[in-house]
């Protein structure tokens, strides 16, 4: 393809020298034969030469017309002029003594031409010759010094689509090819860098979805983190139990990896006790946080995160370096999200070691170990509690009205008790949001089959309830997930899974909405069979669905405990931690509370002005007093109302009276001695108009 642009590209230089050439000819030509017509008759006074004082006769004429005639380019000369006219015809006076005589002098018309003819062919050629040159000139030029490097360029990047090579060689002469193929390997490692912690997160996934633990395979994939991170090595320590710590340190050099086991977290030095209580990040050279074994290391910069899993905190993980130089927030940000994928692996594989030793201690307990999983995703989910087991009775159940054999009918209730148990790696932000999930955030919850069956694969007594976990939320006409497939291609199992978990779903409470009943659940099945769920099964279903309770869900953890790590999690979630009011995870619960609430639903939004000016001169501190004490005013003045703090400086007020409002709001003013600006948005009734409003506001300010 560029050898045909390059040669297009000569043809057409060729096309313009050619025009080039003919245009020279054609202006030759005309220039010439006037020249030659208008000069022939000026030629003629090399031959004869008459002037006022000549002397002689009239008659000594027909004398000098034959003199004449010898003249180049003169045919014939005549005393009258002729009948037909041509611009070949000249005409010349000769003057005597006795007077003055005109001839008409007719030139020689194919001599001129022949002759103009071949002066312009030679010069057109000429021409021609010339330009054809110079632009080959050009044209080589263009290709040595632009083509060929460009080329070159081009073939190296399809070196390394091939994996020839890993980058483009980098020239000497420091030109613009040069500056592009630096400017391309820039890019290149970029690339590389992204997909290396790409590949490296993805390993860790794979790692927390079966649950392999502190294996070589770990340690080879934290060396190559230290690698990317830049970070001489990482200190990992992981409670065993509330007190022993097993401490591991992985440097980057090959070489043995100790591990350390405290007997306490009191015989914890440096930063590892901090990490452990108060569960904070954090970035030090201090000489005196770091321990004395530390500094033995050389270790002089340290970045440590505590690993927590649902609120509790299982270990910490801390990067060194033997130098002051503190990572990049690009860099922090990766060890952040590595630091949760341990943490999440760590507790994996300690469900699944619990429930490894218990399966071996007594095949009887299986049942009672796999609602302690239950327990363990309920934990994290409060939908889920009551849930899984309630699937578990309706799908046993509709199992049995379809005269499934009794080893089947316990693997599908089995697998209607674990079909969840993937969404304890699902994070807490989708678990607990109280609306509708985003379309990301639906495409991450759609994974839950499958971690449930990455998970529990390995267990062998949980073998054939597998096909039920993995293929519960496909569909009849093949719009499921994972694996899209359709009518009889989905197991047995996990069609009937479907349709109980479907039912349960609809028929439950959840924080932004109330169940449907009985009826309007079956109502919508019957109205889906052949469409989303197996009609065989949707009929056999019906009975039981409408019929039948559950029975109570067995306590393994109180109640109580659940409620309060439940409350708990939530308020950490919806609630802003300064001011204890709702945050923006929580608008739309907050929206749906204050339309129960209020008949008349208004919304006022609150920014306290200059609060980053008053940070800056006075503190955070004041910063943050100020933003505590309003909310404190406004809850004082405005019992009822429903406040969302929705940004840094800038609450969102539900209440059905302006002017109590406008009151609490110059209240804040005059004892906090501040400006504040009151906004009242107009028409309340759609939740997705209130937050484009909401941030069309935050950006007017």
């Amino acid at each position: 393809m560029r050898a045909e642009k390059y040669w297009i590209l000569s043809g057409i230089s060729f096309l313009a020298s050619l025009l080039i050439g003919t245009s020279a000819y054609f202006i030759t030509y005309q220039f010439l034969k006037e020249q030659l017509i208008k000069n022939s008759i000026k030629n003629t006074e090399n031959y004869v030469e008459v002037t006022s004082v000549s002397v002689g006769s009239r008659k000594r004429a027909k004398q000098l017309i034959g003199i004449l005639e010898r003249a180049p380019y003169i045919e014939k000369v005549l005393l009258t002029p002729p009948q037909k006219k041509s611009e070949f015809l000249l005409k010349k006076d000769l003057i005597f003594p006795d007077g003055k005589l005109r001839l008409f002098v007719l030139l020689n018309r194919n001599l001129i031409l022949t002759k103009t003819k071949e002066v312009a062919q030679k010069v057109a050629f000429s021409t021609f010759l010339v330009t054809v040159f110079l632009t080959g000139l050009v044209l080589v030029a263009v290709r040595i010094f632009y083509l060929k490097p460009l080329w070159k360029i081009k073939r190296d990047i399809l070196k390394i689509s091939n994996g020839e090579i890993s980058r483009l060689p980098e020239g000497k002469n420091r030109d613009e090819f040069d500056q592009i193929r630096n400017s391309i390997n820039s890019m290149l490692n970029t690339i590389r860098k992204k997909n290396e912690r790409e590949d490296v997160i993805s390993q860790f996934i794979h790692l927390l979805t079966v649950g392999k633990g502190f294996n070589g395979e770990f340690v080879a994939l934290m060396r190559k983190v230290l690698n990317i991170t830049g970070c001489d090595g990482v200190i990992i320590g992981v409670k065993k139990n509330n007190k022993a710590v097993k401490i591991r340190l992985i440097p980057r050099e090959q070489n043995k990896t100790p591990v350390v086991e405290t007997k306490s977290i009191d015989h914890l030095q440096g930063i590892e006790p901090y990490l452990l209580e108060l569960q904070k990040e954090i970035e030090t050279t201090k000489g005196s946080i770091i321990s004395s074994t530390e500094k033995e290391m050389g270790i002089k910069y340290i970045f440590g995160i505590p690993l927590t899993v649902m609120s509790e905190t299982v270990g910490f993980i801390i990067f060194f370096k033997r130098e002051e130089k503190p990572v990049s927030d690009e860099v922090k940000h990766f060890i952040r999200n590595i630091a949760k994928s341990i943490a999440i692996s760590v507790e994996i594989r300690k469900l699944i070691k619990d429930l490894e030793e218990k399966l071996k201690r007594e095949k009887e307990l299986t049942e009672k170990i796999v609602k302690s999983l239950v327990r363990g995703i309920e934990i994290r989910d409060s939908y889920t509690r009551g849930h899984s087991e309630r699937v578990a009775f309706f799908a046993k159940r509709i199992a049995e009205e379809m005269g499934l054999k009794e080893e089947e009918v316990k693997a599908i209730y089995t697998a209607g008790l674990l079909h969840d148990i993937g969404k304890i790696g699902i994070p807490d932000s989708i678990l607990l949001k109280p609306g509708k999930l985003s379309n990301e955030e639906y495409e991450i919850i759609k994974l839950h089959p499958k971690l449930s069956y990455e998970l529990l694969k390995h267990i062998d007594v949980l073998e054939d309830s597998l096909p039920g976990i993995k293929h519960h939320h496909e569909r009849w006409d093949g719009s499921g997930y994972p694996d899209g497939l359709k009518g009889k291609e989905i197991p047995l199992q996990a069609r009937i899974l479907a349709v109980a978990d479907t039912f349960d779903a609809m028929t439950s409470d959840r924080i932004y909405r109330k169940g449907v009943s009985k009826a309007e659940a079956v109502k919508e099945l019957k109205k889906l069979s052949g469409k989303s769920y197996d009609p065989e099964v949707v009929e056999n279903a019906l009975y039981v669905l409408l019929n039948e309770e559950p029975p109570p869900s067995e306590e393994f953890i109180s109640l109580q405990l659940l409620s309060t790590i439940e409350e708990r999690r939530l308020d950490y979630y919806l609630r802003d931690h300064l001011t204890g009011v709702f945050n923006r995870n929580a608008l739309e619960l907050a929206y749906k509370i204050a339309k129960e609430r209020f008949k008349e639903l208004k919304a006022f939004t609150v920014d306290i002005k200059e609060l980053r000016q008053i940070n800056i001169k006075e503190g955070w501190k004041r910063g943050d007093q100020i933003l505590k004490k309003t909310v404190a005013l406004l809850q004082l003045e405005l019992k009822d109302a429903v406040i969302v703090r929705y940004s840094g400086d800038n609450f969102l007020i539900f209440h059905p009276n302006q002017e109590a409002v406008k009151t609490a709001v110059e209240k804040v003013e005059e004892e906090l001695k501040i400006k504040v600006t009151f906004h009242q948005i107009e028409e309340v009734e759609d939740i997705e108009e209130l937050k484009v409003k909401l941030t069309e506001l935050e950006f007017e300010s």
